[in-house]
Parts: structure tokens; C-alpha cells; sequence
């Protein structure tokens, strides 16, 4: 991403804060992500979606988009007709919670590196990448939750979506009796399933891969 779009990025992802997130604690959030961290301009990961400057911000504004069309589209008219499992519809508020932020430990997560592969002459060649540095490893899901909590209060259906977003992909229990908490979270609440289910369109077949 150039510098243009990254500054854009940041624009429209506070923008959409703004406009959707009336909550105590969003202004300090915003501001502790802006000064105390890269995560307007950190990569979405090391080699998969969105590997580069600025692709961290651009991965929460498409898994925002994405979410919110899933529930408009979807999941609030089978609540509201009564053919959902599920009975209260989403507050507008934790689809942006949830969306925006899910990923906030990214932040801080992912720093250059050079690294060194052969082109097409079987020569060495340098080229710039990221390497993951986890300066407290405290878990996925997890991590964003405690972030989020320093400065917003969040709802159980939050924490619950915000923890389970990887789903099967991260595991920190990879034992019958996480996959039973895992399977009970969706069933507690529809923003776990939207969000899982965001974010792997997102990821997956919205947003490319850079190939240096």
C-alpha cells in the first residue's frame, strides 16, 4: 500500500469508529492504537493476507464491510422472522466492536526483516518481509480481548466473538473440552459465527497476497 492509502485507511477506519461506536473509553483506544503501536501501518500477517505496510487497518475495515452485510443480508431478518436459533438481534455497536478490533493484537506483532531467497538464475537475492516478535504471548483472540478491556467496557457476546474469531484455526485448547467451549460460544451468541465467518471472507477472497 502506498503512504496515501495507508493515511486513507487510518481515515476511514477511525470514521467508522466514530460513526458506529458510541462507547466510554473509544477516544483513548484510538489514541493509545495511534501513538503506542503500528497498527495503522502493520501488515495483516507475515505471508498470507494482506502481508504489507498498512494491511492490518485495510483487513479491519473489509472484515467490518463484510460482517455487517453478512448480518444485514442474513442474520438480522432470520432473527427478526423468528427462523434463527437466535432471538435478540445485534446491537449495530458490537458488529463495529467486534469487526474493528478483533485483531488488535496484531499490533506491535509483526517487524521487518530481511530475508533472502534465489531468483530465477538459482542467485541469492535479499527482499523485505515481517517476522512475528510476541513480546507477551498471551494468546490471539485472547490478547485483543485484554487490550480492548484496558480502555472499553465490552459485552459477553464480545468477548465471547472477539475470542473465538479463529475458530478451529487457533486452539489454545486443542482438547475435547475446547472444542465443546468453542461449539457452546456460537451457540451463546450469533456475532461468534459472524465474525468467524467475516473474517475468513475477508481474508481469504477479498484481500491478495504480496509477493515481494
Amino acid at each position: 500500500m502506498t503512504e496515501l492509502e495507508i493515511t486513507a485507511a487510518r481515515e476511514e477506519f477511525i470514521g467508522l469508529c466514530r460513526a458506529h461506536i458510541n462507547r466510554s473509553g473509544l477516544d483513548e483506544l484510538l489514541d493509545y492504537l495511534d501513538r503506542r503501536t503500528d497498527f495503522f501501518t502493520a501488515p495483516s500477517s507475515t505471508r498470507f493476507h494482506l502481508n504489507e505496510r498498512g494491511g492490518l487497518c485495510r483487513h479491519s475495515i473489509n472484515v467490518f464491510r463484510t460482517l455487517t452485510a453478512f448480518y444485514e443480508a442474513a442474520v438480522g431478518p432470520a432473527i427478526q422472522a423468528g427462523t434463527s436459533p437466535f432471538a435478540e438481534e445485534v446491537p449495530a455497536e458490537s458488529l463495529a466492536v467486534v469487526a474493528l478490533f478483533h485483531d488488535v493484537c496484531k499490533a506491535n506483532f509483526y517487524h521487518p526483516v530481511e530475508r533472502w531467497r534465489k531468483d530465477e538464475s538459482g542467485r541469492w537475492e535479499s527482499y523485505a518481509g515481517y517476522e512475528v516478535k510476541d513480546a507477551f504471548p498471551f494468546g490471539h483472540g485472547e490478547k485483543s480481548c485484554l487490550i480492548l478491556n484496558w480502555f472499553l467496557r465490552l459485552s459477553p457476546d464480545e468477548l465471547l466473538a472477539i475470542r473465538w474469531h479463529m475458530g478451529l484455526f487457533e486452539m489454545s485448547e486443542p482438547t475435547s473440552s475446547g472444542r465443546a467451549s468453542y461449539r457452546t460460544a456460537m451457540g451463546m451468541s450469533p456475532l461468534v459465527s459472524l465474525l468467524q465467518a467475516a473474517d475468513m471472507v475477508a481474508s481469504n477472497c477479498l484481500e491478495h497476497i504480496v509477493t515481494a
